[in-house]
């Protein structure tokens, strides 16, 4: 049915007074001279304004119109209509359907599923009715906990109408996750229908927002922060030294540029990166708080017409009573990497600092970072030759990927262009600091106040602490094949002589403290005795993750890598140097090879024993010989 029929058949739809409206300060300001041209232009034509009259004034044809009055009359899963909701630039209205299938082809895969699971419910009813019983009558349980309990039959069932190499079990996780924000966006979609309101079900109130600043004026230096992780508007290729001394190169890439800022001085105290266009984990949180504790220093700059400002740097680097400080208060979003346990353990019980997590789609509640997000991609990035604008036309992103392949960098030049860059606007001049800096401000206000600051002496050993993990594994071994004691730990076996000797502490629970941006190799282990801890010292890594120095995420990127090809690991190499050589040679035909060895970082040759050295080791010191 067209929308002129709809309106013919119900004419009170015509009254916009009854039609749902958003408040002007829910949208962003960017987007609010659009939406109400757009709300202009819908009344006009409901009121029997012409199409010629509002093609004039508010320069919309008729399709358009009829456009935008279908998505206002498109009815919520509450049964209610969008109503002006529906003319926010940027709002989507309707599920994404995928329409072709999943490669068969393609082992572990990781991208290109969107709306695969969505597209594997619609066609098989069976397996959505059995996650709805499930999902529907789980009371007060989370979505996490359902589909783990459930995922084992729910596989089973897959497995009856899906080939073994058709999804979900050609993919990385076998739809685990999939399934966890299927359950969620049922149960939401199924309680607000019940309740009858999805505004209300969605927790919207007409109060101020908990994370929004009463005064950002009232506050002092590193009291209230933001933090939040954006998608870089530009593209750049990484090379690198193959094999042979080559230069090899990755696709264009994009990056997520984490920044935390100060609310008082609009300073940029920490950040940290993350290459490729896939979301950020929680380890690229800690790093930009990393950051902030640990002293800044200049970087040495080897890119023509590169360089600092008069007065740039990070507050961490040029305030002496900016070092070490602590932060009292951190607003972040609702994205996972913030949620997680490595984020809020690190951040409340090592920082002591409070965390105060927004309203979902309502950035505003974080006006500072995003402010300081637009203002970065529309005077830094997108001035790159590599920049570009995601709202402009089709061309400006072939020039800029153009560019990138021109314009190829290394890891150590692009982190000079993003510290120069973030460095320089903290010299940059505040209307709202009385024209003055950011970090001249802080400067200014250590100068005057006496009140206490929250400092610690040894940054360096917080920053470690930040970056810890806690586990509790089971000693394994013995058994028919009288394999010493070991603890298991991502696809590694961690012993040493102490643990090898204890057969009796096979079974029993072990705390772990892991460093995982740090040397995964070495790990501290507790063996835990009733309300007491014996210290077992520090466990190795076993072959294949024995010989090169990595951290976790490098580990992580190996370990898929082995699950879709199985590495073969030399005698006397092992598993990383296994991966970055078979990269190595393949990144000259194979680009996906130089991304994966680009977000691999570095990976250090292992550690050859020194043959002089071992030479006067094994000459006697005495003679044990007497000649006559």
């Amino acid at each position: 049915m067209s929308v002129a029929e709809r309106l013919a058949i119900a004419p009170e739809l015509r009254d916009t007074t009854l039609w749902e409206k958003p408040r002007d300060k829910d949208i962003a300001a960017e987007d609010l001279a659009e939406y109400r041209r757009r709300k202009k232009a819908v009344t006009a034509y409901l009121n029997g304004t012409s199409f010629a009259a509002i093609a004039k004034d508010h320069r919309y044809t008729k399709s358009q119109i009829y456009r935008m009055l279908e998505r206002c009359l498109t009815v919520r899963p509450s049964g209610n209509m969008y109503g002006f909701h529906a003319l926010i630039p940027g709002v989507s209205i309707a599920p994404y359907k995928r329409k072709s299938p999943v490669n068969p082809e393609l082992a572990a895969q990781t991208k290109g599923l969107a709306g695969a699971f969505m597209q594997l419910m619609a066609e098989h009813e069976i397996l959505y009715r059995y996650v709805e019983k499930h999902a529907l009558s789980a009371g007060g349980r989370s979505a996490t906990v359902i589909a783990r309990a459930i995922r084992a039959e729910f596989l089973k069932k897959c497995a009856k109408v899906r080939a073994p190499n058709q999804y979900p079990f050609n993919t990385d996780d076998q739809g685990a996750r999939a399934l966890v924000r299927f359950i969620d966006r049922m149960r939401e979609e199924h309680y607000s229908a019940k309740s009858g309101n999805e505004e209300e079900s969605s927790g919207a109130f007409s109060g101020p927002l908990t994370a929004q600043p009463s005064g950002a004026q009232q506050l002092r230096p590193f009291e209230e922060t933001e933090h939040d992780g954006h998608n870089g508007d530009f593209y750049f290729v990484i090379k690198a030294h193959g094999r042979r001394g080559e230069w090899v190169y990755t696709t264009p890439m994009r990056l997520w540029l984490l920044l935390l800022i100060d609310r008082s001085s609009r300073a940029i105290l920490g950040y940290s990166y993350r290459l490729g266009s896939t979301n950020y984990p929680a380890i690229s949180v800690m790093r930009s708080f990393v950051h902030a504790l640990i002293p800044w220093e200049p970087k040495i700059l080897t890119l023509p017409h590169l360089s600092y400002k008069e007065g740039a740097g990070f507050p961490s680097g040029i305030g002496p009573r900016a070092r070490g400080r602590l932060i009292d208060l951190v607003c972040f979003d609702n994205a996972k990497a913030n949620t997680a346990k490595l984020t809020m353990r690190g951040l409340t019980t090592v920082l002591g600092a409070t965390l105060n997590y927004g309203r979902v789609r309502h950035p505003i509640a974080r006006p500072f970072i995003e402010r300081l997000n637009q203002s970065l991609e529309t005077h830094g990035f997108r001035r790159l030759p590599i920049g570009f604008n995601p709202k402009g036309p089709k061309e400006d992103r072939d020039r800029a990927l153009k560019a990138a392949v021109e314009h190829a960098i290394t890891i150590d030049e692009l982190d000079q262009v993003i510290d120069v860059m973030l460095a320089n606007s903290n010299a940059d001049p505040h209307s709202d600091l009385v024209n003055r800096s950011p970090n001249e401000y802080i400067r200014m206000w250590d100068g005057q106040t006496v009140s206490p600051l929250r400092r610690i002496e040894d940054p360096q050993e917080v920053a470690r602490r930040l970056l810890q993990l806690e586990y509790i594994k089971t000693v394994r071994g013995g058994g028919e094949s009288h394999r010493a004691p070991y603890v298991e730990l991502w696809g590694a076996r961690y012993t040493n002589d102490v643990l090898r000797k204890m057969t009796d502490s096979i079974g029993k629970k072990v705390r772990i403290v892991v460093d995982i941006d740090g040397d995964i190799r070495l790990i501290r282990a507790y063996l835990r005795r009733g309300h007491r801890e014996l210290p077992l010292g520090i466990l190795k890594a076993g072959p294949p993750w024995h010989l090169t120095p990595h951290t976790l995420e490098q580990r992580q990127i190996v370990r898929r890598a082995n699950k879709v090809e199985k590495l073969v690991v030399k005698p006397g190499s092992d598993m990383l140097q296994t991966f970055k050589h078979l990269r190595q040679r393949e990144a000259g035909e194979r680009k996906s090879a130089a991304n994966q060895l680009a977000k691999a970082g570095k990976i250090s040759d292992p550690p050859f024993p020194n043959r002089e050295r071992d030479a006067k080791d094994r000459v006697a010191k005495k003679n044990w010989i007497k000649l006559k």
